[in-house]
């Protein structure tokens, strides 16, 4: 049941991604959304301990996954900020370009 509801939240955050974008009318500025991982819900409820069990783990490997997304997007908003840095000191001279 689990997986459904995920698969169904990816195909959803898909759409309004691209939904997002079409009715924007801007070129993507190539920001990747990093979802953050959501606790395995046999944490708070009775399951079976095996079943819990994969729940965790996969919560485990989904935060590692989040926080390698969280470092690319940083990296990714860092070289956009310095490009931008640097555009601006060329056009107002303070910074001598080609």
């Amino acid at each position: 049941m689990s997986r459904s509801l995920a698969t169904a939240a990816q195909i959803i955050f898909i759409f309004l991604a691209l939904a997002d974008r079409c009715v924007a009318g801007e070129k993507p500025s190539g920001f990747d959304f990093c979802a953050p991982p959501s606790r395995p819900l046999c944490i708070d409820a009775p399951v079976a301990e095996d079943a819990c069990d994969a729940q965790v783990q996969a919560f485990i490997k989904t935060v590692f996954r989040y926080r390698e997304c969280l470092d690319k997007e940083t990296q990714r908003a860092v070289r956009e900020a310095n490009d931008v840095l640097e555009a601006w000191k060329c056009r107002t001279g303070a910074l001598t370009c080609r």
